[in-house]
C-alpha cells in the first residue's frame, strides 16, 4: 500500500465561511437535501455518510472539526481502501474559498485504476458542490 495524495483546486463560494463549516460538519443537514429516489440508500448521522451503489457502500465519518476552517474525513463503512478528506474552507471577500485534499492507501492495482482519476473526480465533486452553494 502506499499513499496517493490529490489535492483538488480550490472554487469560490458566494456563502460565508462559518455558514459553510456549519454545512459539512453536520451530514444531518444533508439529509433534507437529498433526491427522494435516493433517501433508501442513505443512511445519515451527524458524524456520519453511508451510501450504497452498485452493492457496494461508501461513507465518510468527521473525525475532526477546527471552526471555521477545517473538516477532517475518513472513510466509513465497508470501504476497501482507507482515505482522509480535509475539507479547507478560506474567508474570502463576499464569501469562501472550499478545497478539498484527499490522501488514498491504495495498492498497485487501485492506484493504477484510480490514481490518475483522482484529481478529476475531487475537482468534479467540488465544483458541483460550489454550484449547488452558489445558488
Amino acid at each position: 500500500m502506499s499513499n496517493t495524495r490529490v489535492s483538488g483546486d480550490p472554487c469560490f463560494i458566494n456563502k460565508p465561511a462559518p455558514f459553510v463549516f456549519e454545512l459539512f460538519s453536520d451530514f444531518s443537514r444533508l439529509a433534507e437535501q437529498l433526491p427522494e429516489e435516493h433517501k433508501d440508500k442513505v443512511t445519515i448521522t451527524e458524524d456520519t455518510l453511508l451510501a450504497e451503489a452498485q452493492g457496494m457502500q461508501l461513507g465518510v465519518k468527521v473525525i475532526e472539526r477546527q471552526a471555521p476552517s477545517l473538516i477532517i474525513m475518513e472513510q466509513y463503512g465497508s470501504v476497501p481502501f482507507s482515505f482522509q478528506i480535509q475539507v479547507h474552507i478560506r474567508p474570502k471577500d463576499e464569501g469562501c474559498e472550499l478545497q478539498l485534499d484527499v490522501d488514498a492507501q491504495l495498492n498497485m492495482m487501485m492506484k493504477m485504476m484510480l490514481g490518475g482519476k483522482m484529481k478529476e473526480f475531487v475537482n468534479q465533486f467540488t465544483s458541483k458542490l460550489a454550484e449547488g452553494l452558489n445558488k
